[in-house]
């Protein structure tokens, strides 16, 4: 399983399903947003180490606006903080791009600037013309 990291300072990344929890704790990752169909087997469950925020989505039409603003300025909150933030789905493409796409906008990207950065940094990313349009729609 491979990370990618999207903003400048190591604390917000993008991946695949999670396979194996040891690059998380290499990255010192303690936040993962899960946006694939299932519970990720091996989440920690040890208090107060592993924030798990599970809110699967379809890769086609936007999810709903309200809770998905919701999560990118919980994910702000948190990298804004010093924590470090997963974004995850099944492939990494499309799904974890949008939320990472608004935690960036929401720490101060334009939303332009937000699908040019995550598609430099993970190729292949937002491919999804629905979720890249959004992004860029962000002022």
């Amino acid at each position: 399983m491979e990370l990618f990291q999207v903003d400048d300072d190591s604390l917000l990344f993008i991946s695949p399903a999670i396979t194996d929890w040891g690059p998380l704790s290499c990255h010192a990752i303690d936040t993962v947003i899960d946006l694939d169909g299932d519970i990720d087997s091996g989440v920690p469950t040890c208090p107060n180490q592993c924030l798990y925020i599970y809110f699967p989505i379809f890769d086609d039409d936007l999810p709903n606006l309200e809770k998905l603003q919701a999560l990118g300025i919980l994910g702000a909150s948190l990298v804004s903080s010093g924590h470090r933030v997963l974004s995850h789905c099944g492939m990494g493409y499309n799904r974890s791009a949008l939320v990472a796409g608004i935690i960036l906008h929401k720490l101060g990207m334009s939303g332009t600037d937000v699908v040019r950065r995550i598609q430099e940094r993970r190729p292949g990313a937002l491919y999804n013309e629905c979720f890249a349009a959004y992004l860029e729609s962000l002022r």
